[in-house]
């Protein structure tokens, strides 16, 4: 857990690279997705992380528009 604590602490600081990494997210999880829908996705975890990243991202974006 500290480990995404102190990346979740580095995007706080560089609000530039939270779009960059947002977009790489989504587009993981549109692959991820269409993995799951051919059947070639073995690790179904990963979609649920994925999504909770996401939104730990989205999060970070709205307070930095707020300050």
């Amino acid at each position: 857990m500290a480990k995404k604590s102190s990346f979740l602490s580095n995007l706080r600081n560089d609000s530039s690279s939270v779009q960059d990494d947002l977009q790489n997210m989504r587009k993981e999880l549109m692959d991820l997705r269409f993995s799951l829908s051919t059947g070639q996705l073995k690790e179904t975890h990963k979609i649920k992380e994925l999504r909770k990243s996401i939104a730990r991202l989205k999060t970070i974006k709205k307070e930095n528009k707020l300050k």
